[in-house]
């Protein structure tokens, strides 16, 4: 199992020693600006609550179908949660000690929380399979917020919070958007993978994002049960070479079978807890928890707390700026943001246009290696389908040749083929996008630009995100022969048909169904690519968007406001400044003070 630490430095003694009073310093500070202030004291608050008891969000993370409600349950010594083999919704799912087993349903809505009471002829795992799982709440139609269970497990007794997370990279979108949402709620990871398929792109470039938010991330290489000992040696040897970049050292791999652990969790098996590799991670947690958990949590209250007081010192700025100028600047310099926006929105529409164009490019470029694909698969599976048919006389025996050839033959050439068209298509959009990406920087950074030399404050660049999304590969059919296509039956065929008849017409109908099996998964390979591409040049320019509006629309608040309150308010004004200045000089101190030396 592998500590992964973030590059910054972790907090002192000092910084830790009064982490408490810095909190309570920053919130109270917050609670007297009071108005939009207010929000970010109610955010600190609950940081203080969790500093007090100790609690640590241990989130499960990884790849949709990996076995993360597996391995909660077998860490829960329960079978819990729902293990369907469909995904489940984007709903988070926090598992804290108690007494005993208690399930509360909290929702976004107005809707009061639902308890699950015991009895009632309903299970606990049928209750929440109706709430959590894509069968019983589809697309999350009844708006679940989150699911709280209290549990007497041992392992949560040391003010430890479980949370299952909605996987990335299953087909339902929102559960991977909720999977990056909750990161900053959580403070270390199990991050969970198995060998089929190995460790993805996708779950890459989310590991990256997880130890920019995460002090520690710990790694499971889950259903080992089903790899015999050369497989397992090599699929953690894959494993190790994927994730080597991302350690600052050789990354420690625990090999588990959390379905094994939960089987001999179940039935009191020792020895079976053990082979299962389940007992290695909960003694590396609770060895962990009693050694590192308080100074890991003080760090991550600390990182939040210290971004929660940064976006506070820009909100003061913006408002202590624009509160200086007289109200006849003020009200000049808004008309020059107004003015500034069309010719903004205009260079919104041209970069709109071009991405709209690059992707007709990506498209094309797709074709094209597309019918590479379709000719090379002509050419290397429809030459040995010919030879079958040259040498051989019987039309049983050349069918069952035809039927093993292509079982042999399609997912070798397709699956490697998938892999090639995959990368040269990601690695075309991700120049495209890339371009974009910066243009759009640009974009949202005139519009800042603009704002804060009106405000005459220093802007920020946008940092960019990333904009391209990896590709799933998909599952391979080469089940499209029945043993006998011939509607007459291969029996009667041959009371009814000469030999010489009935290889002819197998040789037809071969032919057509090998051209429709190889005409299939070109396809299959275009759509699917096709529709990567689409989806994820259509969530860059949402986001785009996005962005854009909120950076116009903050800007242009901040000036209305300022210039309401000065209009007629000099003396009220005068208070104001001389208020947000204390604020901005008490945060900015907290702030450094959170951040440690630097």
């Amino acid at each position: 199992m592998h500590d992964q630490s973030l590059p910054e430095a972790p907090a002192s003694d000092s910084q830790t020693t009064q982490l408490p009073d810095l909190l309570s310093q920053a919130c109270n500070c917050f609670t007297e600006l009071g108005g939009d202030y207010l929000f970010r004291a109610d955010e600190l608050q609950l940081q203080q609550q969790r500093l007090a008891e100790g609690r640590f969000h241990l989130a499960v993370l990884g790849q949709f179908k990996r076995g993360k409600s597996t391995l909660l349950n077998a860490l829960l010594g329960d079978d819990l949660l729902p293990t369907d083999i469909l995904p489940v919704t984007a709903i988070p799912t926090y598992i804290q000690a108690g007494e005993k087993v208690a399930v509360r349903v909290v929702f976004a809505d107005q809707h009061e929380p639902v308890d699950y009471q015991p009895g009632g002829g309903q299970g606990l795992s049928e209750f929440l399979a109706a709430y959590v799982t894509e069968t019983g709440n589809p697309h999350n139609q009844r708006h679940v917020e989150r699911v709280e269970i209290c549990h007497p497990a041992a392992l949560l007794g040391q003010g430890v919070v479980l949370i299952d997370t909605p996987g990335i990279g299953s087909t339902l979108k929102h559960n991977t958007e909720v999977a990056h949402r909750i990161l900053p709620q959580c403070d270390a990871a199990l991050f969970l993978v198995s060998p089929d398929p190995p460790i993805t792109q996708m779950e890459l470039e989310y590991l990256a994002k997880i130890q920019q938010n995460l002090p520690r991330t710990f790694y499971l290489l889950n259903k080992i049960d089903f790899l015999d000992d050369a497989d397992r040696i090599a699929s953690l040897r894959f494993l190790s070479e994927q994730l080597t970049p991302l350690c600052a050292g050789e990354p420690q791999i625990v090999p588990v079978s959390a379905r094994k652990g939960l089987q001999a969790r179940l039935a009191g098996d020792g020895a079976g807890w053990q082979r299962s590799g389940m007992s290695q991670v909960e003694e590396k947690l609770i060895d962990f928890f009693a050694r590192e958990k308080q100074q890991i949590l003080q760090q991550a209250l600390s990182r939040k707390a210290a971004d929660q007081v940064s976006d506070g010192i820009m909100q003061i700025q913006l408002s202590l700026s624009a509160l200086t100028l007289p109200q006849d600047e003020l009200e000049k310099r808004l008309e020059q943001f107004r003015q500034s926006l069309p010719a903004i929105e205009r260079e919104r529409h041209a970069a709109a246009d071009v991405v709209s164009g690059d992707l007709k490019r990506a498209i094309a470029k797709l074709v094209s290696e597309v019918d590479q694909v379709r000719d090379q698969a002509k050419l290397q599976i429809g030459t040995k389908v010919n030879g079958i048919f040259e040498t051989s006389e019987d039309p049983e025996e050349m069918e069952r040749q035809i039927h093993q050839l292509m079982a042999n033959e399609v997912p070798e050439f397709f699956a490697p083929a998938m892999r090639t068209v995959a990368a040269v298509i990601k690695s075309e959009a991700g120049e495209l996008l890339s371009l974009n990406q910066q243009r759009s920087n640009r974009l949202i950074e005139q519009v800042r630009k603009t704002a804060a030399e009106l405000f005459e404050i220093p802007y920020h660049a946008p940092g960019g995100t990333s904009a391209y999304r990896q590709f799933e590969l998909p599952a391979w059919n080469t089940e499209l022969f029945i043993s006998d296509m011939d509607p007459l039956g291969q029996r009667l065929s041959r009371k009814l048909f000469t030999k010489k008849y009935r290889r002819k017409r197998t040789v037809k109908r071969l032919q057509e169904e090998c051209r429709k099996l190889l005409s299939q998964n070109v396809e299959q390979i275009s759509w699917t690519l096709r529709h990567s591409l689409e989806e994820s040049f259509r969530q860059f320019a949402a986001d785009l968007n996005e962005q854009l509006e909120k950076t116009i629309t903050a800007t242009r608040s901040a000036m209305e406001v300022a210039l309401q309150r000065s209009e007629g308010y000099a003396q009220q004004t005068a208070a104001e400044k001389i208020r947000l200045k204390q604020g901005l000089q008490d945060l900015e101190r907290i702030r450094q003070a959170l951040l440690g030396p630097a």
